[in-house]
């Protein structure tokens, strides 16, 4: 910096500046001039900064400085605000001397583990983060639905075939024609297409709402005009650049040893090929210098090299286009462009076809989730989340183990701040980039399969949720008052209305994230595996009705907390109440008085009425400016107190910087004023959700942080188990939070329930498989009811197949599927060659027909799987293996006394079911 500029900041100051300062200053007017000549460099006008360039840029570095210190004094607020929140929070649930590092898990995640103690009145990073995404997506289809059916058809096409894994040419034409009118549009490029120009209409829109509503919470993302959709991309693909060119190198041996190895191609070659690919699709003019001038062809492959290592390594979001550093912290996601500037749409499409295998409507989406996990993990711990979060954790643990404190064993209080910090980095997505081996590869794509061949029934599980829903409904003391959850339930399933209401309102799940959390958090979309076990899922129905379940208890959850804020007009009066369950969810004072001050509307064309989204949204700013009129007073006096702070100063500068402190505290006031109503509505839709992901089984983050960062082996052993083992944690620890009487009528209703729809479940599976009814005379058929229902969910589903009547052992049926195709594949592969070799009589057909059976998709599909196991399965087995059918009859028989209307082997029914046998004759 010349001395001239040192001389004019010392006589601003009035002292000698800091080293550290003009360092800084220098990095902000070299920043700005930076991005005027980007600008300039769009407008057309580019080379070597002129005087009018660096005017522009000191004006803009004068006006980031004011921005700055406010953006400033907000973070630092809202962060202690936050450290304030939990600390105070975890006081008044916890006494001091019992706290310790796991009560945070709370704070992350929605529930809590058994053994965590007492339920916190708080609102978890996770519930807040689907609330946000919950409100954003609902905007996203209001907006849709309003703007006509053929804006929303060609949206849910453009979703549906960018998504499908098999695809006729017409399809796959189709799909990408779509895909790519619907980026144009959004890059601003004209197709003649007006339902894609509108809904990327409404895509800029919801997004400028999420990136105000991200800077209201301490985040300070910038509005970008040439910003359409993120530059998303996977690591494993762009690490995988010019393979195919690579591998041609090499001799046919080595070249097969390497395909079968899952071999990448040396970095060098990957890059070279990379930064090939796209060196001629990027915008030229965002490449710039730090002094501003345009880069040269070198330094611009330089910058796109250190790019790739970047994207290789997932930094990629943290660079500038052609900057070689940058800044972390959930604060900054966001706040900086994304890498690269691609030049069009085609560009960028192309981009897409290549190294990511997501759909344009599949990245709007997947933008809005991420955005929304920052904005949870951010609004509850502040903007500096990490640093928050580890200042708190600390805290907890040296008071835990204080001699003079709680006393706490070491050990065990290391290994609680060890979890809580693992949960708090898998919610807040830092735990890096999951690498993609051969060997993860094929796993996932087995468990895929397992699932396609085994849960095409569980629709009929299912039914259970019904009883869970109703003991959830108890337990929270709502009134029902004629809204009947099984009726709501079937109009979900059928109303194509009832879906639309529900979708505006919030509260319908999208379809690929209800799989996921059926799932209990598997993603199954590994190829066409992924294809076969995500439509089984679909195809049996269970989806749909999981959906329709959930938006019927939404629907019920809205209603009651709507007449409760009519019926107690502040919190305390609700906590004084008896509701205490439903009062403890971590609203607070504001956010009762702004639902209070909201309008119910309408939830049912049957007239039910309750508190909405919308609802909350439409109270008056001023209405909300009486609620925050505290907060407001201490905005201004902080103003005037760092406006004194300035000491003397010239009447002008006085002037300009009174104007300048009043226009960002009016600015801070509506910002206070947004936040106030969005905080409101996302808590209620995260609560909502919250609520129905118990009453209606599904894994929260708290089920399956731990599964996910184990070892693919632990991952199959958890299939089918992470959900219903939730679904037993839920109901333990409902209870717990109920007093003695309440939680004994919440347990009776829950198990009563869930056995009967258990049993009915295991009756129309033995149906449906062919076999007469159970006989429920008998003490065993109720113990399977019990299990079938009550919370083992898809697990049962399982667990009370036909696999032990067809020969596999108990240890294999209740490890899981995994662990029983082991041991279909040990006896077809060792003790089959074992008998073969001793001259003993072996099964290598029918074992080989039973293995391929765990892992052929759609093998159990409820409406199909009685003609496909007599016409197929077991004509194959009986070929292979002559009698093989009538030993699994007289096992059946003899050891769990099961009969059949449809024998195993026939190919047509001998008599109908035996409906007596149900009641024992």
């Amino acid at each position: 910096m010349k001395q001239a500029c040192v001389d004019a900041i010392t006589q601003t100051l009035g002292r000698q500046p800091l080293a550290s300062e003009l360092k800084n200053i220098e990095d902000l007017i070299s920043d700005s001039v930076r991005q005027v000549s980007r600008m300039n460099a769009r407008a057309g006008k580019s080379g070597f900064p002129d005087a009018d360039t660096y005017k522009q840029a000191a004006d803009l570095a004068a006006r980031r400085v004011v921005h700055d210190v406010f953006k400033k004094r907000q973070r630092l607020a809202q962060n202690a605000i936050a450290i304030n929140n939990v600390t105070e929070t975890l006081n008044r649930n916890v006494p001091a001397p019992e706290q310790t590092p796991k009560n945070l898990s709370q704070f992350i995640f929605s529930g809590r583990r058994v053994a965590d103690g007492k339920e916190i009145d708080v609102v978890s990073a996770e519930e807040l983060a689907t609330g946000a995404f919950q409100d954003w997506s609902r905007q996203l289809s209001a907006e849709m639905t309003a703007a006509g059916g053929d804006v929303q058809k060609f949206f849910e096409q453009a979703q549906a075939l960018g998504e499908q894994r098999f695809r006729n040419i017409f399809d796959q034409r189709v799909g990408k024609s779509s895909q790519l009118q619907l980026l144009k549009e959004i890059y601003g490029e004209d197709t003649g297409n007006p339902a894609a120009k509108k809904i990327a209409s409404i895509w800029s829109d919801v997004t400028s709402r999420a990136r105000q509503e991200m800077n209201d919470s301490g985040f300070d993302i910038g509005q970008r005009d040439d910003w359409h959709l993120p530059y998303v991309d996977e690591a494993d693909l762009v690490r995988a650049a010019g393979r195919e060119e690579w591998l041609a190198t090499l001799p046919l041996a080595e070249r097969t040893q390497a395909r079968l190895a899952g071999r990448m191609p040396p970095g060098d070659w990957a890059r070279r090929a990379w930064v090939d690919d796209i060196y001629n699709t990027q915008d030229r003019s965002q490449f710039v210098n730090p002094d501003g001038t345009p880069m040269n062809d070198v330094q611009y492959r330089e910058a796109l090299e250190y790019i790739f290592e970047t994207k290789a390594t997932d930094g990629a979001q943290k660079l500038d286009p052609g900057a070689f550093a940058g800044s972390g912290g959930l604060k900054n996601r966001g706040s900086q462009s994304r890498v690269l500037a691609f030049k069009d749409a085609e560009s960028h499409f192309g981009y897409m076809e290549k190294y990511t295998q997501q759909p344009v409507v599949g990245v709007m989406m997947s933008h809005l989730q991420t955005a929304s996990r920052d904005l949870g993990v951010v609004k509850a711990f502040g903007p500096d989340a990490g640093t928050n979060f580890k200042l708190i954790a600390d805290r907890i643990y040296q008071n835990a183990v204080k001699v003079d404190g709680a006393g706490h064993p070491i050990a065990e209080m290391n290994k609680e701040r060890e979890l809580v910090q693992r949960m708090f980095d898998s919610m807040a997505g830092l735990n890096g980039v999951n690498s993609t081996s051969v060997f993860s590869s094929a796993v996932g794509g087995l468990r895929n399969l397992m699932t396609s061949a085994m849960l095409g029934s569980s629709v009929i599980t299912a039914t259970s949720d019904q009883a869970v829903m109703r003991a959830a409904a108890q337990a929270l003391g709502f009134d029902r008052n004629g809204m009947r959850l099984s009726a709501t339930t079937i109009r979900n399933l059928f109303s194509g209305d009832a879906k639309r209401a529900n979708a505006e309102l919030g509260l319908l799940v999208d379809a690929h994230s209800a799989v996921i959390a059926k799932m209990g958090g598997f993603d199954l979309t590994r190829g066409i595996t992924g294809w076969f076990a995500e439509k089984t899922l679909k195809w049996s129905g269970l989806i749909a009705m999981d959906r329709a379940n959930k938006a019927a208890f939404g629907l019920l959850m809205y209603k009651n907390i709507g007449e409760l804020t009519r019926r107690y007009a502040t919190l305390d009066a609700l906590k004084g109440s008896d509701k205490a369950l439903l009062s403890s969810k971590g609203w607070s004072a504001e956010d009762w008085a702004i639902m209070n001050a909201a309008e119910l509307k309408p939830l049912t064309t049957s007239g039910h009425m309750g508190i909405t989204p919308d609802a909350i949204y439409a109270v008056p700013d001023e209405k909300v400016r009486q609620i925050l009129a505290g907060q407001i007073d201490r905005v201004r006096a902080g103003a005037d107190e760092a406006l004194a702070n300035l000491g003397a100063m010239t009447d002008s500068r006085a002037t300009n910087l009174r104007q300048a402190y009043d226009a960002e505290v009016e600015q801070t006031i509506s910002r206070m004023v947004r936040n106030a109503r969005a905080e409101a509505a996302q808590k209620l839709l995260g609560v909502t959700h919250g609520e129905m992901s118990q009453a209606i089984t599904t894994a929260t983050g708290i089920d399956t942080y731990a599964r996910d960062q184990g070892g693919e082996l632990y991952k199959s052993f958890m299939l089918f188990k992470t959900t219903p083992f939730a679904g037993f944690r839920q109901m333990v620890t409902r209870a717990q939070n109920l007093d003695r009487v309440p939680a004994l009528k919440f347990l009776a209703a829950y198990i009563g329930g869930t056995t009967l729809t258990g049993m009915f479940a295991n009756q129309l599976n033995a149906l449906l498989s062919g076999n007469d009814p159970i006989d429920m005379t008998k003490p065993g058929a109720w113990v399977g009811a019990t299990l079938k229902g009550g919370g083992f969910g898809i697990y049962g589903d399982f667990l009370f197949q036909d696999h032990t009547q067809y020969g596999s052992s108990i240890a294999a049926t209740l490890g899981g599927p995994s662990l029983g195709l082991a041991e279909s594949l040990m006896k077809l592969l060792i003790t089959n060659p074992q008998k073969a070799m001793q001259g003993e009589e072996t099964s290598f057909g029918a074992d080989a027909i039973k293995t391929a059976r765990m892992i052929t998709p759609f093998a159990n599909l409820w409406y199909t799987k009685a003609v496909t196991n007599h016409l197929i399965l077991q004509q194959l087995q009986e070929m292979a293996n002559p009698g093989y059918n009538d030993r699994v009859r007289d096992r059946a028989q003899n050891q769990f006394d099961v009969t059949s209307w449809w024998n195993p082997g026939d190919t047509e029914p001998r008599r109908t079911p035996d409906l007596g046998k149900a009641v024992g004759e």
